[in-house]
């Protein structure tokens, strides 16, 4: 065990490394971590276990001219974290249950690590937990990196995904930097949500085209890109926070927009779901250019909601702004509107919708007369011709719902007024309301 101090049950003396030793572990000596361990660096033809949720954290920082190159680290464990406070360039290139890179050290202003992980005898890496990068670490792929947990990027850290493939199949903070600048040579998954926080450099889509996110994405910084860059939708959630302005993107999934997103480049590959809110109107954008006029092709389904007030007549509401419209959505959902109105169409000309009709007069209950004998009353209210009416009763003077108490229903429109008879339950109080329908 790393912790004994029994004299060379595994350290000389019994005395158990710290923070500024280097560790020397020969073939074929194996010593499991089963709390807390720290070291300068560690090396030699050995193996290292790492137990249940242990810890290891690799101190080392002065850019790598200690290296941790132990022949074996096993670090699959259930809940351990391996910490590298030093150049990730010298991390140990195998599977991580937590993997941390963390640069604390601030006296030298130069001290940006620029780490290419797994750049000698590259391998592919799974993280079966989380990945936080913190502080100022640049990390560049070597070979395919597998995150099953969340990635974390700190505010200074830096993620250039170059020529292979990066999955996250969780969650992916963005406190820092998100890159690839290597073209479109590998492919990068965010299969859960991505945040792009307040104090984050930001997101650069350019390069690459193949970007993919399977949840929500917020952006609460900046997502910028140029070329052909794209980030494809495939899930389901929100494109929400800041405006954001890419060249392109693809929706395979079902999602709101809850942002403007500006195109740049190209037209988005429509296949999946579009949901907009008319109480928070925003927009797809084909940017407009005088030599080279953009068309958005309508493809997949449209589905509009309505979280705010009803719409009213000769209201628009536009969500598409291109110079040319063309092709047809698979399927249309508009939110239903009251009598008399119904929605036009303009998607083809102008990317809106539009309300259309005369909305009916309030309803206005104009006289009543009770009849205690009976428990009736009669009651008579301004109407539209060819409307039909019902009648609510509420016996809570508080806040029973009316709607649970439907006294008469598909009552027709008596033409300018209407008149209908109702009787009450006995021996109670309450209100009574008309409404349409």
């Amino acid at each position: 065990d790393w912790e004994s101090t029994v004299p060379d049950a595994p350290w000389p003396n019994g005395i158990v490394p710290g923070t500024n030793d280097s560790v020397d572990i020969e073939d074929p000596v194996v010593v499991t971590v089963r709390s807390n361990a720290a070291a300068s660096y560690i090396y030699g033809s050995g193996t290292v276990v790492m137990g249940t949720n242990a810890f290891l954290q690799v101190v080392d920082p002065t850019y790598g001219s200690g290296t941790f190159s132990l022949t074996n680290l096993d670090a699959t464990a259930v809940g351990n974290t391996v910490v590298y406070t030093t150049n990730p360039f010298w991390a140990r290139r195998t599977d991580y249950y937590n993997l941390v890179f963390s640069n604390t050290v601030t006296t030298n202003p130069q001290d940006f690590y620029n780490g290419i992980v797994l750049d000698t005898a590259a391998t592919p890496m799974t993280i079966a937990g989380d990945m936080t990068v913190i502080g100022k670490i640049k990390v560049q792929q070597g070979d395919d990196f597998t995150i099953q947990g969340n990635l974390v990027l700190g505010t200074n850290a830096v993620w250039d995904c170059s020529s292979f493939n990066l999955t996250v199949m969780s969650n992916t903070t963005i406190g820092g930097l998100m890159l690839d600048l290597d073209g479109a040579a590998g492919a990068n998954n965010f299969e859960g949500n991505v945040l792009v926080t307040s104090n984050s450099v930001g997101w650069n889509v350019s390069d690459v085209i193949q970007w993919s996110v399977g949840g929500s994405l917020t952006n609460q910084g900046l997502i910028v890109g140029k070329g052909y860059g794209n980030i494809n939708f495939t899930g389901s959630g929100a494109i929400a926070g800041n405006p954001i302005k890419i060249p392109t993107i693809g929706v395979s999934g079902t999602y709101q927009i809850a942002t403007t997103i500006t195109l740049t480049t190209n037209t988005p590959t429509l296949t999946g779901t579009l949901i907009f809110d008319l109480a928070n109107t925003n927009e797809l954008v084909m940017q407009t250019y005088a030599t080279n006029p953009m068309t958005l092709y309508y493809a997949g389904n449209l589905n509009v909601i309505n979280s705010g007030p009803a719409p009213t007549p000769g209201k628009t509401y536009k969500f598409f702004s291109a110079t040319n419209y063309n092709g047809a959505f698979d399927s249309t959902s508009y939110p239903p509107l009251s009598s008399g109105l119904s929605w036009t169409d303009n998607l083809l000309t102008s990317g809106s919708i539009t309300v259309s009709g005369t909305a009916p007069a309030s309803i206005v209950i104009t006289s009543s007369a009770y009849n205690p004998a009976t428990h009736q009353f009669t009651l008579t209210w301004n109407s539209t011709p060819s409307a039909t009416y019902s009648v609510q009763y509420s016996s809570n003077l508080a806040s029973d719902p009316f709607s649970n108490n439907v006294l008469a229903t598909g009552i027709p429109s008596g033409g300018a007024q209407t008149t209908d008879t109702i009787t009450l339950p006995a021996n109670s109080a309450g209100f009574l309301r008309v409404s349409q329908p």
